[in-house]
C-alpha cells in the first residue's frame, strides 16, 4: 500500500454506544466490576463519558443482551450479572497465549514499578497501600481481583508515563480474557506477600528493587497460572477419552 493509499482508505468509525460497550467490558474484564455491583446511574454515566443518555441505554441493552448486565425492576438499577464467566475466551487452556502475555507483563510492569519508585507522590501510596489491605481482606476470588487490578493499575498510573499505564491496562485484559475463576484461587493465597515486597520497594523509592519484586510477582503468578491449566488440560483430555469409551 502506497502513502496515497493509506491516506485516503475509508475511515470506519464504530457507533458511539459501542465505545461504551467496550469501557464496561473492559472493568468487568479487569475485574473492577464484579457479580452483584451496581452500575452508576444512566445521567452519571453519561456525563463521566461524555455520551448522550441514549447512547448508554444502547449500550446497557447490548450488554444485558449478552447476559453481563440485569436491571432490577422497581429500583431501575442496572447490576453485573451473577455469572459474567461468559465473558472470557473459549480458549483459556492455550498455554502459549498465556506466555505471550506474562513475557509482555513482565516487560510492561516491571518497568511502571521502576518508574513509579521513583515518581510517585505520597497520595500515591496512601492509594496503593489501601489495595494491598484490600487484597489482604479479600475473602472471595472476585474481590481478590478487583483489589489485584487496582494496585497493578495504581503502579501503572504511578509510573507517570500514560502509553505504558494504557499498554498495562490492555496485556492485563488480555490476560483475564485467557484465564477463568479457578485461576486465581491460588494467586489469591501466595500474591500478598509479593505485592508487599513490591509497595515496601516503591515506599522505599528503590527502583532496582521495585522491578526486581514485580518481576518476582509475575514469574510466581505465571508458574501457578501454567500449572492450574495444565491440570485443567489433563481432565478434559481424559474427559474427551471418556467419552469416546465404548
Amino acid at each position: 500500500m502506497s502513502h496515497d493509499d493509506f491516506l485516503v482508505a475509508p475511515l470506519h468509525t464504530p457507533p458511539a454506544y459501542a465505545a461504551v460497550v467496550e469501557r464496561i467490558q473492559r472493568a468487568l474484564t479487569l475485574g473492577l466490576l464484579v457479580p452483584g455491583d451496581r452500575l452508576p446511574a444512566e445521567r452519571a454515566l453519561s456525563q463521566g463519558m461524555g455520551v448522550s443518555r441514549v447512547t448508554v441505554r444502547e449500550a446497557l441493552r447490548v450488554l444485558q443482551g449478552e447476559g453481563l448486565l440485569v436491571t432490577r425492576r422497581g429500583s431501575g438499577g442496572t447490576t453485573v450479572a451473577p455469572n459474567i464467566d461468559g465473558l472470557r475466551g473459549a480458549d483459556s487452556g492455550h498455554e502459549e497465549r498465556v506466555r505471550e502475555v506474562f513475557e509482555l507483563r513482565l516487560a510492561l510492569e516491571s518497568t511502571a514499578a521502576r518508574l513509579a519508585a521513583e515518581r510517585h507522590l505520597e497520595v500515591d501510596l496512601d492509594e496503593l497501600t489501601a489495595c494491598q489491605a484490600a487484597m489482604a481482606r479479600s475473602t472471595d476470588v472476585h474481590s481478590f481481583r478487583r483489589a489485584d487490578s487496582k494496585f497493578h493499575l495504581t503502579v501503572a498510573r504511578m509510573s507517570g508515563n500514560h502509553l505504558l499505564r494504557q499498554a498495562i491496562e490492555d496485556a492485563r485484559a488480555v490476560a483475564f480474557s485467557t484465564l477463568d475463576r479457578r485461576s486465581f484461587t491460588p494467586l489469591q493465597r501466595s500474591s500478598i506477600h509479593d505485592h508487599a515486597a513490591v509497595l515496601q520497594a516503591i515506599e522505599r523509592r528503590e527502583p532496582p528493587a521495585a522491578a526486581d519484586a514485580m518481576m518476582l510477582h509475575i514469574v510466581r503468578a505465571r508458574a501457578e497460572v501454567e500449572s492450574i491449566l495444565s491440570h485443567t488440560e489433563q481432565e478434559r483430555a481424559l474427559h474427551r477419552r471418556g467419552e469416546r469409551t465404548p
